[in-house]
């Protein structure tokens, strides 16, 4: 008896958080954009109080407008109706040389010696990854932003259809081939500098790859497995249960229900599965391990893997996919020669922060953003100005490695 009086009392105590909580959250998006609001409230929580909160929900008859109400899906399980966060205009926006001065950097597009160089992906919080070509040529070199100077790492043998990068612990990686059907050639060049070694050919489609530690590994396209193999050479082997698998960012992998859509997230090392928490109509979702943004109707969507905190976006923003470890890149929708219009707008999912990359110019069609040459979710994005990216005199970098966390 004693129990269930007390079982009572806390969900009376939980049914009281969360009014207390909604009406906070109606004072809060009278004072406040919605973004920083929602931030704010997902610092205050904890995991058990918020499952705690949400099986209380069901009790509360009124939910403010803007936050999460609970409802019941046919199949019988009960999911969060998402919040929908709306734009303070694009000069409430916050640029990231404002939100991230030391993370935003600037990178010639030419080297000392001619070289045309292009983002290939971060090294380290203070050292950018180039590809630099001059004709046929490839050679890797790497931007200090601490220094503000170029220098050369080594050359690329045999360039020809070099497709993606790699940074590890020890080496830098690459593979050239075929854009898909493979096979492909793997290659590693130490991480400070110096002549690469041709690791092994590989008769197969990759899609994805990373070279943690001493060991290639990667994923082969159409869920056909993820693979290792030692820098040394030899054969490769195949992870046990990886079957319909696509390699992220090791160890992270993630299944398929559809091409555009995760609906589990490996923990490669581990082994660990979590299912992704798919809402009803969604039609693309990438998942980080802990969050998701995707696209469900026209709207652009967030929340976490387990479908916790989903967030609708503003019909302005489109997802483009992932970045770094804990962002999500989304492409903006407005007016063609409407000006201050950002390139694209970079969320934060731990603080539900946004960060605008770039200014439209006035001319249609100017100036873009790149995300590099890796095939993990970029660490750099980067934009320019013109037309062209040929045309661009340097690149401004968002390097992820310096955000401050």
């Amino acid at each position: 008896m004693n129990g269930a009086s007390g079982r009572r009392d806390d969900a009376v105590r939980d049914e009281r958080d969360l009014v207390r909580t909604l009406r906070t959250a109606a004072v809060q998006m009278e004072h406040r954009d919605l973004a920083d609001g929602v931030a704010r409230r997902r610092r205050s929580r904890r995991t058990r109080r918020r499952v705690r909160v949400a099986l209380a929900a069901a009790a509360v008859v009124a939910v403010v407008a803007g936050t999460a109400a609970i409802v019941s899906r046919p199949d019988g399980h009960r999911r969060a109706e998402p919040a929908t966060i709306t734009l303070p205009g694009w000069d409430g926006i916050r640029s990231a040389e404002e939100l991230w001065p030391r993370a935003v950097v600037r990178v010639p597009a030419y080297d000392s010696e001619g070289w045309r160089t292009q983002v290939a992906t971060s090294m380290s919080a203070t050292e950018v990854l180039l590809l630099a070509k001059a004709g046929k040529e490839r050679r890797l070199e790497v931007y200090d932003a601490a220094r503000g100077t170029i220098r050369i790492l080594g050359s690329i043998p045999e360039p020809q259809n070099l497709r993606y990068v790699a940074v590890g612990t020890r080496y830098i990686a690459w593979y050239t081939g075929p854009l898909s059907g493979g096979p492909v050639d793997f290659w590693i060049m130490p991480r400070a500098g110096g002549a690469a070694r041709r690791v092994g050919q590989v008769a197969a489609d990759v899609d994805s790859f990373g070279i943690p530690d001493d060991t290639l590994v990667w994923s082969v396209r159409g869920g056909g497995g993820v693979y290792r193999m030692p820098v040394t050479g030899g054969t490769p082997q195949r992870l046990p249960g990886t079957d319909g698998l696509r390699l992220t960012s090791w160890p992270w992998a993630a299944g398929t229900g559809s091409p555009l859509v995760q609906n589990r997230i490996v923990n490669l090392e581990t082994g660990e599965s979590t299912e992704v928490s798919l809402p009803d109509g969604v039609r693309t979702m990438q998942c980080h391990p802990e969050w998701c943004a995707g696209a469900r109707g026209q709207r652009g969507i967030v929340q976490r893997v387990d479908g916790s905190e989903p967030k609708t976006l503003p019909q302005e923003l489109q997802p483009r996919g992932l970045l770094g470890d804990r962002y999500a890149i989304f492409g903006v929708l407005d007016e063609p020669m409407k000006r201050g219009v950002p390139l694209s707008i970079v969320y934060d999912f731990e603080t539900g922060v946004m960060a605008k990359l770039g200014e439209r110019p006035f001319a249609a069609g100017d100036g873009a953003v790149g995300n590099g040459y890796s095939t993990s979710p970029s660490t750099t994005p980067f934009w320019w100005t013109g037309s062209r990216v040929q045309d661009a005199k340097e690149y401004i970098v968002l390097n992820l490695a310096a955000v401050p966390r």
